[in-house]
This record gives structure tokens, C-alpha cells and sequence, in this order.
């Protein structure tokens, strides 16, 4: 897919602001764009979003692609003398609970109130904000709060948006189901937009537990993840060995890794890093717990969590190369599913030189 349509794509993403159990705005515009491709999609008893684009062989082992449509920030469900009561949903920065944070209140509508926090609530333990509203209003709860950041921006090579992570995600997945709607790939290859992953990977975890997926798919979970030295903001996409919890699987990276392997044979060559991130978990620990063969990608991210230097609340941002780099990288291993046992590598361990055999018989008793 060409960058404009792409970041068109995350522009539209962005501008519908989501925290965990409200993410109905992210996905309506997932929705729509899936129609104007067309795909047909399906959505589960608990929200997630389906995708399938059927492949030519049921030989081929499927193919899902898995990013979260929501963020961390705060559920209002209260009010106390004029403020309303925000429970923090996810790893939002400890500086978020201080006096003076700009936030929007999100009416069920859509509608943006203008906000500030006024101070922690409670115990520190209960992660409880007030919120000073700019105009006093009633205000129907509960309802979400996000960050006062921009949808999204675009800044030279960077894309700025509050909540890159993982719009990157489910925008990628959507630019890669664009490709494959013109092309048909060896097998099936799913796309798999969640919910209430900033609480505990929740979508992800039921949607395993039912075994909504055949058993036998290889599952590639697309995040953007804090940058860590050998990850590095504009060297190109991660391919995601593991996370904080889980060590993935090398049967489903081998579809990256032959992928890579095919783009860097180019001659303008393609940049992508390898990497264990450690800084988080991501929804392919939820799949491999039930069993299934899990892989990932990362981009390299700035302001993890809105997280900025000093405390500061700011955007989130990565690296237009990477972002495109990391379609580029999905898109090819769809393709080369069916061919991913034959990557250099494993084709390097395969074959043992005739002369290094016969030296070791030669050299036992030695």
C-alpha cells in the first residue's frame, strides 16, 4: 500500500480516542474501511473483530495478524463535590495523577469535554484521578477519559498520535488485508483487532480460550513497543522474539525471517531489526498459553504510554520507515507461509560438508 493511503488510514484511526471496554469508535472506522475494501469481517461476543481473507490452499497453515484497539487513560464513574472520579484502565505514568494534566472527556456520542486532573483520589493504590471539567456540565457515567494530545500528526518522518501504541498495530494490519484483498495468498490469513488489552490482554485471552482460530495457526501479534538498544527508532520494524513473559515460537517467526530474507534480496536491500522486548507483554503470550504458535513485529516507540521526559504527558510517536517497512514485512510473509522452512538459515544447519562429517568419524578416538 502506498504511504498516503496508509497514514490516511491511522489519521482516520486516530481520531477516535479509546480506552479499554470503549473502544466502539476505533471500531467503526476499522469497520468502514474494512467495507470500502471490501472484506467481510465478523465480531465476536466480546467485541473483537474478524477478518479472514481466504487463501488458495487449506494445506497452508493460517496466518493472524493481531493488534489491540485500545490505550491506556481513566473511566469516569463518579462524582465528588463537582469533580468526577477516574479510575485509571492500563500503565498510565505515575505523572497523569498530578494537578494540571489536559484531558478530554468522551461522551457516548463522541463528543470531547475539555479537562483538566485536579489531584490524586484515595488511597495511591486504588489509581483514582479528580477531574476539574473546563465548563461544569452533567456528564452521563461512566464514561471514558483520554489524554488532551493530537489524533494524529504527522512531523516529517515521525507520526505523533496519543495512542500510537497500538493504532500502529491495527493500522499495519489493515494496509496488509488492503494488499491481500488484490492478491490471494497461499493460505488463510486472518485479521484479528481486540479489545481490553491495556487491562490484561482480555480480548485476546477469551478469544484463545474459545479457540475462535483453527489450532493450527501460526499467530503474529503487531505492537509498538518502547524502544531498547538493538530496537532502535528508524532502523526498520522488530521482528518480536519475545516478550516480558514469553519466549515465541521459531516455526512462526520463520515466516518473518523467510520474508525478510526475500526483501532484503532487493536491490535497495530493506531494513528490519530482531529483538527480544522485554519491556511489556504483548497478545501472542495470550496465544501461546492456549496453545497456539505465536511470533511478533515491533515498532520502536517514543513516550511509551504517553510517558515523555520529566514526567511530561506526550504523544506517542515512531518512524513513518518503520511503520511502512513493518506493512511491507507482514504483507511478504503472507506470502511465504508455505515456504518458511526454508529459510537460509535452517538451510545452512541442514546441510553438514561431506569433509566436516567424514573429519569427525576420523577424529574420534583423538
Amino acid at each position: 500500500m502506498a504511504r498516503d493511503q496508509a497514514l490516511s488510514i491511522m489519521a482516520r484511526l486516530g481520531a477516535q480516542p479509546a480506552v479499554a471496554f470503549y473502544e466502539g469508535g476505533v471500531a467503526s472506522a476499522i469497520s468502514a474501511i474494512l467495507s470500502e475494501m471490501p472484506l467481510p469481517f465478523s465480531v465476536d461476543e466480546f467485541g473483537n473483530i474478524i477478518v479472514r481473507v481466504p487463501g488458495r490452499s487449506s494445506e497452508v497453515p493460517p496466518l493472524a495478524l493481531v493488534a489491540h484497539m485500545d490505550h491506556p487513560g481513566f473511566e469516569a464513574v463518579a462524582v465528588n463535590d463537582g469533580y468526577l472520579v477516574g479510575e485509571a484502565l492500563g500503565g498510565v505514568p505515575e505523572s497523569s495523577f498530578d494537578k494540571g494534566v489536559p484531558l478530554q472527556v468522551v461522551l457516548a456520542d463522541g463528543q470531547r469535554l475539555s479537562a483538566e486532573t485536579a489531584g490524586r483520589h484515595g488511597d495511591e493504590s486504588e489509581r483514582k484521578v479528580l477531574i476539574k471539567l473546563d465548563q461544569p456540565r452533567d456528564v452521563a457515567l461512566p464514561c471514558s477519559v483520554v489524554f488532551d494530545l493530537p489524533d494524529f500528526q504527522l512531523d516529517g518522518d515521525i507520526i505523533r498520535m496519543r495512542a500510537v501504541d497500538d493504532l500502529a498495530g491495527c493500522g499495519s494490519i489493515l494496509a496488509v488485508l488492503a494488499g491481500l484483498a488484490e492478491q490471494a495468498p497461499d493460505g488463510d490469513i486472518y485479521g484479528i483487532f481486540t479489545r481490553a488489552e491495556e487491562v490484561g490482554l482480555v480480548g485476546a485471552r477469551l478469544m484463545a480460550e474459545a479457540g475462535t482460530l483453527p489450532a493450527n495457526t501460526l499467530v503474529l501479534s503487531v505492537e509498538s513497543s518502547r524502544t531498547l538498544p538493538g530496537a532502535e527508532m528508524g532502523s526498520g520494524p522488530v521482528v518480536r522474539v519475545g516478550d516480558a513473559g514469553y519466549t515465541f515460537n521459531a516455526d512462526a517467526e520463520s515466516a518473518l525471517i523467510r520474508a525478510r530474507e526475500t526483501l532484503q534480496a532487493r536491490p535497495q536491500g530493506f531494513d528490519v531489526q530482531r529483538q527480544l522486548m522485554s519491556g511489556g507483554t504483548c497478545e501472542a503470550s495470550a496465544f501461546a498459553l492456549h496453545g497456539y504458535r505465536t511470533t511478533g513485529i515491533a515498532f520502536p516507540l517514543g513516550n511509551y504510554h504517553n510517558g515523555g521526559e520529566d514526567g511530561v504527558i506526550e504523544a506517542e510517536y515512531i518512524h513513518v520507515n518503520d511503520f511502512m517497512g513493518g506493512i511491507e514485512l507482514m504483507l511478504e510473509a503472507s506470502y511465504r507461509v508455505s515456504d518458511r522452512e526454508n529459510t537460509g538459515f535452517r538451510q545452512r544447519l541442514r546441510e553438514v560438508p561431506d569433509d566436516f562429517r567424514q573429519r569427525l568419524r576420523d577424529t574420534v578416538q583423538r
